[in-house]
């Protein structure tokens, strides 16, 4: 039976719920962070309960607990449940009495091919609401995303008033030209995997710009390639937008990828050396 914890309880997953009635989950008034756990490490955890409390701080959600007391939360359940490899989610719904719940799911597994070959994605007209919060408020993303799936690609941009195209439903949006990495500097989520490529880009001969990426530009050539990247992904390069190809060799994003699979791998061997 899997576990889960509730405000620093360690629970039933069967009891992780919220009552309907509660004028915050019906407005779904929340945030949440989605963290990956490799090996019984929840990977780049400090970063994420920075976004998380962040995110809480901008939507005005009180709530009792430190970064380092939901850090010892999170590994609570992974040692009561032996998690090896999953995908944390924390979710804190805001309201007089705030509700944090810690729960997992299984990480998902992308074919090899999506690496190799890259993936088709499409334009979708809409912008966040406070893009700078990750909260729970997802329609938007939801339909994006349904739309996608439709027309038989794997992530849906979404396309904002000014013609830019600024992030995915699930994911961050860099452009290559030459050995620059061009990405917006507002208006997104500011992503952990996009946090870290940023930092360590220099360390692979690359310079970043922040730059609105037009929609024109992604469906014209003007790019030598793009990437879409998130907790789960990595980096994975993309070979269409709409009707538009873009490229069929990725080898900045493939360098980009071992990065981000390196980076993680040094932080989980790091975590294992302390314990």
């Amino acid at each position: 039976m899997k576990s889960a914890v509730c405000n620093n309880r360690l629970i039933s997953e069967s009891e992780a719920v919220v009552p309907v009635s509660i004028r915050e989950v019906f407005f779904n008034f929340g945030v949440y962070e989605s963290v990956k756990v490799l090996r019984g490490t929840a990977v780049f955890l400090e970063d994420h309960l920075e976004r998380l409390l962040d995110s809480a701080r901008l939507l005005e959600i009180p709530q009792p607990y430190s970064s380092d007391e939901i850090f010892s939360m999170v590994y609570r359940l992974i040692d009561a449940d032996r998690i090896g490899r999953a995908t944390m989610r924390i979710q804190l719904i805001g309201g007089t009495k705030p509700m944090l719940f810690i729960y997992y799911t299984d990480l998902p597994a992308y074919p090899a091919e999506y690496y190799t070959k890259g993936v088709p994605l499409i334009i979708y007209p809409g912008e966040r609401v406070m893009p700078e919060v990750k909260s729970t408020s997802l329609l938007l993303n939801y339909v994006a995303l349904r739309e996608a799936e439709r027309q038989g690609a794997f992530e849906a941009l979404f396309e904002d008033r000014r013609g830019c195209s600024i992030e995915g439903t699930r994911s961050n949006l860099f452009a290559v030209r030459g050995r620059t990495l061009i990405t917006a500097r507002e208006g997104v989520l500011a992503g952990v995997t996009r946090k870290h490529i940023i930092e360590h880009a220099r360390d692979i001969g690359l310079e970043v710009s922040y730059q609105c990426v037009t929609t024109d530009e992604l469906t014209s050539g003007s790019f030598d390639e793009l990437f879409i990247s998130s907790t789960s992904m990595g980096a994975i390069p993309v070979k269409q937008v709409g009707s538009s190809s873009i490229g069929s060799a990725f080898p900045v994003t493939l360098t980009i990828h071992t990065l981000v699979r390196n980076l993680e791998c040094g932080y989980v061997r790091s975590a294992e050396n302390r314990t």
